[in-house]
């Protein structure tokens, strides 16, 4: 018997041991959304190995969107809300950018979960639900540029998802909704306003009132009529994302 089989701690972890340990914490809700992780120092400690490897791995979790990193007096690595996390938004917009997925492929989906999602929002929400979604509809009429009007535009939509009851739906809307937030950043704004201009208060109104089938039905239209402007778009933004990767 080896002096390493008479003391196995002395084998320092490898490095996807120290990621899949740290990654099971979180899946085992040891660490919940929100919680600040030990310092890099603390689990060089825990783990046996140097903080260079901790660091590594940290970093791995950070870009699969387990882990965000904040700066300041109370900085430091948090846990992230998996439901809320940026991975699969960076995810998307990769693939666009190899053209390995199409946004005419990401607004077919739009087309199949978001009328669901409306017309269950109107069967589930409930009334300070409601009042919410209402001022982001007021907030959008006075939103004072473009870039205001998209974002809350962006929120009406993923708000809307998260009163459908199903996270599932919530977590796809939000990613996909995120990402093209960051497709029309990368256009001209004076040029990609692309809603018209009162079809969330026609979508509000209807939800609002209970008609379900009147929000499944105005949300369909909505989101085909989107998808034929997001399509006509595609190619500016490819070439505007090549000319930014090549700097």
């Amino acid at each position: 018997m080896t002096d390493t089989d008479k003391n196995p701690r002395q084998t320092p972890p490898r490095f996807n041991e120290i990621v899949m340990s740290i990654k099971r914490d979180i899946l085992l809700q040891h660490y919940r959304p929100g919680d600040t992780l030990p310092r890099e120092e603390a689990l060089a400690r825990q783990f046996g190995v140097g903080r260079a490897l901790v660091r590594e791995a940290l970093g791995v979790l950070k870009a699969q969107g387990y882990l965000e990193a904040r700066r300041g007096s109370k900085g430091g690595t948090f846990v992230c809300n998996l439901l809320h996390s940026q991975g699969m938004t960076t995810l998307l917009a990769d693939l666009v950018t190899m053209r390995s997925m199409s946004i005419k492929h990401l607004c077919d989906v739009r087309i199949l979960i978001e009328p669901e999602s409306a017309r269950m929002a109107a069967l589930e929400a409930s009334e300070s639900q409601l009042r919410q979604l209402e001022d982001l509809v007021c907030r959008g009429k006075s939103a004072q540029n473009i870039r205001e009007r998209i974002n809350l535009d962006v929120e009406f939509h993923k708000n809307i998802s998260e009163l459908s009851g199903n996270p599932f739906f919530s977590f796809l809307m939000r990613s996909m909704m995120q990402f093209l937030q960051q497709f029309l950043e990368v256009l001209d704004e004076h040029t990609t306003y692309l809603h018209d201009r009162d079809i969330h208060t026609f979508l509000y109104e209807a939800i609002a009132s209970r008609d379900h089938q009147t929000a499944y039905e105005t949300m369909y239209s909505h989101v085909v009529i989107m998808k034929h402007r997001f399509c006509k778009l595609e190619k500016q933004f490819l070439t505007l994302q090549a000319k930014a990767l090549q700097k």
